[in-house]
């Protein structure tokens, strides 16, 4: 694969198509806790779309953008911020690219209704190029066959703890390596809200890939740029 980080985005430059890849925006965060009486500003959509706009400033027009699951929050319906926001970063996709697919993540449980509107189908998982897209909570053996020679999938919001004596600081990062013989590229959330889960400490029955394998993974951190580090376990 011909890739480039593109802030919390993979862009893949193959010779019959350009992909952009994100996953996790968990849309409608922000009502969930409105819900339970924590109040904070619904700044959430306001910041990835102007995000968004920067990224295709660079990337331009591209052939396909895949989201790997979890575009909204909501497991058992559909909230007043899900439908306006979800919607209106599907048009504002569908501006930046021939095509969008959208993959089932694990709190896209009743995502339907708003695909079905903005005519775009929802797959388990998709397969181009010898690439296999998928949200990350479950594996499928069509992503294990032999043809398939990367897989690139989201859901663990994977992030890193760096500390000095004097403080800590948690950054967003991509996780490269290889499993079963494919190249793996583990993407951050692009939910802005958090900056995710600690993937050092995670627990070992929270993973498809053991923390032996995860621990040689090379770890690209997020900053002002996008910085290579070491392998996880030296970290």
């Amino acid at each position: 694969m011909n890739i480039k980080f593109l802030n919390k985005c993979v862009l893949i430059k193959e010779k019959s198509k350009n992909i952009l890849v994100l996953g996790d925006l968990h849309i409608g965060y922000e009502e969930s806790l409105n819900k339970i009486g924590v109040l904070v500003p619904r700044m959430q959509f306001k910041e990835m779309v102007e995000e968004l706009r920067e990224i295709f400033s660079d990337t331009g027009r591209v052939d396909e953008i895949v989201l790997l699951g979890d575009l909204k929050h909501e497991f058992g319906e559909i909230s007043k911020q899900e439908w306006k926001e979800v919607t209106g970063i599907l048009d504002l996709f569908k501006k930046w690219a021939k095509q969008i697919i959208l993959i089932k993540g694990n709190h896209d449980t009743i995502l339907g209704p708003i695909a079905k509107r903005k005519e775009i189908e929802i797959k388990e998982f998709y397969v181009t190029e010898g690439i296999c897209f998928l949200h990350g909570h479950k594996m499928y053996p069509e992503c294990l066959d032999k043809k398939i020679k990367s897989i690139i999938l989201g859901h663990r919001h994977p992030a890193v703890v760096l500390s000095d004596k004097y403080k800590k600081e948690r950054y967003k990062c991509f996780l490269v390596g290889k499993w079963k013989g494919k190249k793996v590229i583990i993407l951050p959330s692009f939910f802005p809200f958090i900056e995710g889960s600690d993937i050092i400490n995670v627990q070992e029955s929270k993973l498809f890939i053991s923390k032996k394998v995860l621990n040689e993974f090379e770890v690209y951190v997020i900053g002002k740029g996008i910085y290579k580090f070491d392998k996880l376990k030296n970290i």
